[in-house]
């Protein structure tokens, strides 16, 4: 009986806290980990290294400052960021504190919104601040380059922008697979062995597939390249590729942990 009580009032304060109290929830103890910050400094010291090897080899007198930094950001920070919003779902169900998650917040689609929610705005507030550090790095590192504000400004912003759909569907896919080697597995799988294996065929319907999974449409939406499908198709991918992890992992969801 007095279980089926606390039951009842956990649930009952699940209902009043609503969305609110369960992204408050997923705040706290994202940052009460020490982990979220050995990642987020790790992210730091990968931009900085990789931007500044860029902007080393770069010689073209027209390149943005901030080119070192967009490109440092799809060949390792965004798995470094990843690795953050994967650890906030599989570190969960490696503890079994999933469990009282749920019992927490028993709607599994809040409970999922609330820690997609959180890690976006982790990952945007984070991706701003890795822009600028690679911006710098890289600018030091190059010979010369074009100092336009707009366009650097720019560049950050897409930067941000990139890493937030890129752990938000990370999220979706730590859900779907619920382990942190199967996560990260399938995130390397999806972002660089199928495009990679794809575009060795000599077929031209699965080279141009490739052109259409996360990792190149992110690279188009932050390199501005318009040889393919342009930044702002690239986007559009980028957002229905985090929207289709979104989803199933809310159907897997639901009828897997009901």
């Amino acid at each position: 009986m007095s279980t089926q009580i606390s039951e009842r009032q956990r649930r009952a304060q699940g209902a009043r806290g609503g969305l609110r109290g369960a992204v408050a929830a997923e705040w706290t103890k994202l940052f009460s980990l020490r982990s979220t910050w050995y990642f987020l400094l790790t992210a730091a010291a990968v931009m900085g290294v990789t931007a500044a090897c860029v902007g080393a080899v770069t010689h073209d007198a027209g390149a943005s400052p901030a080119d070192p930094a967009t490109l440092a950001t799809v060949y390792g920070v965004e798995f470094v960021v990843a690795g953050l919003a994967m650890l906030c779902v599989t570190g969960e169900y490696a503890t079994g504190s999933i469990t009282n998650t749920l019992q927490c917040v028993p709607d599994r689609v809040r409970m999922l919104i609330s820690k997609s929610v959180v890690t976006a705005a982790v990952a945007f507030a984070a991706g701003i601040a890795l822009a600028v550090i690679g911006t710098v790095a890289g600018a030091a590192a190059m010979d010369e380059s074009a100092s336009d504000v707009a366009q650097v400004a720019g560049q950050v912003f897409a930067v941000a922008v990139h890493l937030m759909l890129m752990s938000v569907l990370t999220v979706g896919l730590a859900v779907i697979v619920r382990s942190s080697a199967g996560t990260i597995t399938v995130l390397f799988v999806l972002l660089l062995v199928v495009p990679t294996i794809l575009q060795s065929t000599p077929l031209d319907f699965l080279t141009n597939l490739a052109r259409f999974l996360p990792q190149a449409a992110g690279t188009q939406f932050l390199t501005g390249d318009a040889d393919l499908y342009g930044p702002a198709a690239g986007l559009l991918l980028l957002a229905a590729w985090t929207a289709a992890s979104l989803t199933l992992a809310t159907a897997i969801l639901r009828r897997r942990d009901a």
